[in-house]
């Protein structure tokens, strides 16, 4: 953008990557509460460029396997010499916030962080601070920030300047479910070890014929011999999976350890868990998301290293991006997963996004492959038919991971797989039928979608078909999928708060697709093992042929062979029918589809990766 004159100093221009961020639109769409007070502390973050359009040039080239320079990796220290900022121009960014009264809290290649009061940033920015309320959530919004001109070619973006000042709170008390109690006489429900072994015949049927009672989770065995791992010798051996975590879930390693040894997988020898936790990370003895996570990469890459991120808001006020920047600058990981949502891209995105990006761009051009969950609610509406897809899964950066329901056979056979999206219905009180009639009510679903920011990366041209990347042809997520359902999923181990407070260790059913997406990490730990760094793995996996991955298979409600199956939770017997999507923009296509991308992996796919002689 051209640079506007100013009465009072030298022309400014507009922080980069501020237009369409979530400042503009706390201020479009909230409600102005009033000034904010002068007085009030400010830390901004300012991001560095350095030479930010050849970083994307090489990154894109080491990932296509077309390019002559593909694989040609380099370390940290290269990438920050051939593409980082010159220390004189963070000397010289670092100057001027320093000359307009605010404090340098930290400087270096990433970004110069500055603190001081909302007077004085707002005279270093160009802005008016004002107060907020947007989505019920009070923020402090800087208006249409700007820097000096000749700073405007250092700097690739400014965090910190809005910001949330307090939670939203609901506005009286929680709802509860009209589930109170079990009901008498609930079946406890058989667990075979396979789908398709136990017809619920003392059930009710569904669309005509009985129904299967599910397994009560898979074993990681189980899964590795349905997606056709075993066999291959890979075992993920002298590759590290990085688990990207907000928490210091301290029983992350023995949980995982625990449920190894009960369930004849390998533990961790000492110095393949690594821990990499910020001083001010307070430990959390419930296990969670993250631990699932650990065992989810450990149950398909068994000899895989992990590297537990745990970020800080420190650094650059954002604690995913720290622990992303962390596993960059110091690469400690081949592998990523992240379990994680940064926010909504349909039309505006987190100020940090482009920080993110360069980021991002940076792993590829180390040979670091990551993958992020593609959110779990399917293709959210934001009104005028704008659907939502998560970041940082709509990164073109990152391999976006979508979810399944799997059913797994006898011998471990992969007996078919649906994109998950499940309706359920429950048992009625008489026990002789559905109440509602299936398919029921929809439950959570996995995400997907186009993204209304990020133009259709190279990658995905002539494989996504043009219903989905739209015109002009945008980014569509996912990439590709594993199984996710948590009626029928993997077994997980975690430690966990009982109803009085106390701890204890339970084994039961992981799921969405913050299990589908480090599980497929532990695919690409495979990959690595025996190809090879990959950075970014999506030019290679779009490359693949489509029988490298299994089509997934619509399950449409209502005709004769439809699939339904019968669990038990809470002491209620619930019907489930997979494949249900609320959501007509999310739909299959052979090939490629909005819900599970390429499809789940198979032996083929595995052994496409192999070196040739």
């Amino acid at each position: 953008m051209p640079a506007t004159a100013s009465a009072n100093g030298p022309a400014r221009v507009p922080v980069g990557g501020s237009e369409g961020t979530n400042s503009s639109r706390v201020i479009r769409e909230g409600t102005r509460t009033g000034p904010a007070d002068p007085a009030a502390q400010v830390t901004a973050q300012v991001f560095l460029a350095g030479d930010s359009r050849r970083l994307a040039g090489y990154a894109r080239a080491v990932s296509d396997p077309r390019d002559l320079r593909y694989g040609h990796f380099l370390t940290p220290g290269q990438v920050r010499a051939r593409f980082g900022p010159a220390q004189q121009r963070i000397d010289a960014v670092s100057g001027w916030l320093r000359g307009t009264g605010l404090s340098i809290v930290g400087a270096g290649p990433r970004a110069v962080v500055a603190r001081g009061t909302v007077a004085q940033a707002a005279e270093a920015f160009g802005t008016r601070f004002e107060n907020y309320t947007y989505q019920e959530i009070p923020f402090r919004a800087a208006l249409d920030p700007t820097v000096p001109a000749e700073f405007g070619p250092d700097i690739l973006t400014v965090t910190g300047l809005t910001v949330a000042t307090g939670t939203w709170q609901p506005p009286g008390p929680a709802p509860t479910t009209s589930r109170t109690a079990a009901r008498a006489g609930t079946p406890a429900g058989p667990c075979p070890d396979h789908y398709g072994d136990t017809p619920a015949a003392d059930l009710p049927s569904a669309y005509g014929h009985p129904v299967q009672w599910a397994p009560c989770g898979y074993t990681p065995r189980q899964v590795r011999d349905a997606y056709g791992i075993t066999g291959t010798g890979l075992t993920g051996k002298g590759v590290t999976v990085g688990i990207i975590s907000i928490g210091n879930e301290v029983n992350a390693l023995p949980d995982a350890n625990r449920f190894a040894a009960e369930h004849g997988e390998p533990v961790f020898a000492p110095g393949r868990f690594t821990a990499y936790v910020p001083a001010d990370a307070a430990p959390e003895e419930g296990s969670g998301e993250f631990a699932m996570d650990v065992q989810a990469a450990h149950a398909i890459a068994p000899q895989a290293n992990i590297a537990f991120v745990v970020g800080s808001r420190a650094p650059y006020g954002d604690a995913v991006l720290d622990s992303v920047a962390q596993i960059v600058d110091r690469h400690l990981a081949d592998v990523v997963s992240g379990s994680i949502i940064v926010g909504f891209t349909p039309g505006y995105a987190p100020d940090a996004l482009v920080a993110y990006e360069r980021a991002f761009q940076e792993g590829a051009v180390e040979g670091i492959t990551f993958t992020f969950a593609s959110g779990d609610s399917g293709g959210g509406d934001l009104g005028d038919g704008v659907r939502t897809v998560e970041y940082p899964a709509s990164s073109p950066w990152v391999t976006a991971v979508g979810g399944t329901t799997l059913a797994i056979g006898p011998g471990n056979s992969h007996r078919w797989e649906i994109g998950w999206a499940t309706d359920e219905t429950s048992l009625s009180a008489d026990g002789t039928s559905w109440d509602p009639a299936p398919p029921g009510y929809q439950g959570k679903a996995s995400g997907g979608g186009t993204s209304t920011v990020f133009p259709q990366p190279f990658y995905q041209r002539g494989v996504v078909p043009t219903a989905f990347a739209g015109a002009p042809p945008m980014r569509t997520v996912p990439d590709v999928a594993a199984l996710a359902d948590p009626d029928l999923c993997l077994l997980v181990g975690e430690t966990d708060y009982n109803l009085d407070g106390s701890l204890s260790y339970k084994v039961g059913n992981g799921g969405g697709t913050s299990l589908s997406s480090p599980a497929f990490a532990g695919v690409e730990a495979l990959l690595v093992q025996e190809h090879g760094p990959l950075g970014l793995a999506n030019p290679a996996l779009y490359a693949r042929p489509r029988s490298a991955y299994h089509a997934i298979a619509d399950n449409p409600a209502g005709t004769p062979d439809t699939v339904a199956f019968a669990v038990v939770s809470h002491g209620f017997v619930d019907l489930i029918t997979p494949g249900q999507y609320a959501d007509a923009s999310l739909t299959y296509a052979p090939g490629y589809d909005t819900v599970t991308g390429l499809g789940s992996p198979t032996r083929q796919l595995i052994e496409s990766f192999r070196r040739q002689p």
